[in-house]
């Protein structure tokens, strides 16, 4: 699979976790039909996905009881603070984070409104970073830009994924949302295998 697809994999995905107003079906549809030999352990989840849409009433309606505002306990936390240290902007997450944005040359919105500690923030700046590791023209800064990647992957999106991970099946998530979280670990544990042997 090549990287390119990754990207835009990442940030298929991003937007799943950020943007659940959209109706991404056909997004998802053309990443299944693509023919870019996807790997079988991001075929099921991405057909999951394609198979179990949901409507455009029913899956801000779902993200909000899943991710925001919880019926009954915690909601899942998208974002890494608050995995990790139980609030919100915890700069020992942060600042590492920071640190990966600025040696990409990556900026956040001002009006964003997001820590860029969020799942689909972190997608997004994966799939930027493996953008500009495509269109580079000299080898040593490909090189460069797979490896901050690599750190992202390792040091950041793991540890939430896994987090997420654990913590979704509890909540009884619709179908989309089980296989977006399936479909994101999947993602990050193929291309930390590609990155790690180019």
């Amino acid at each position: 699979m090549s990287l390119a697809t990754f990207a835009d994999l990442a940030q298929l995905l991003a937007e799943v976790f950020l943007e659940p107003d959209t109706d991404l079906g056909p997004d998802l549809e053309a990443a299944l039909g693509s023919g870019d030999g996807l790997p079988p352990a991001l075929q099921a989840p991405l057909a999951q996905m394609v198979a179990a849409p949901l409507n455009d009433q029913d899956r801000p309606v779902e993200y909000t009881r899943l991710f925001l505002q919880a019926l009954e306990g915690d909601p899942v936390h998208l974002f890494a603070s608050v995995q990790a240290r139980g609030h919100h902007q915890a700069p020992d997450i942060l600042g590492p984070l920071k640190a990966i944005h600025d040696e990409a040359d990556l900026s956040l919105q001002d009006d964003l409104g997001v820590p860029p500690d969020h799942l689909g923030l972190e997608l997004a700046c994966l799939s930027a970073i493996l953008g500009q590791s495509l269109d580079a023209s000299d080898p040593v800064e490909e090189e460069r830009l797979q490896a901050l990647a690599l750190r992202l992957l390792r040091e950041h999106l793991h540890p939430l994924s896994a987090a997420v991970s654990r913590q979704l099946p509890s909540a009884a998530p619709a179908p989309y949302f089980q296989a977006g979280a399936d479909l994101v670990a999947a993602l990050l544990d193929e291309l930390e295998r590609e990155l790690a042997v180019i």
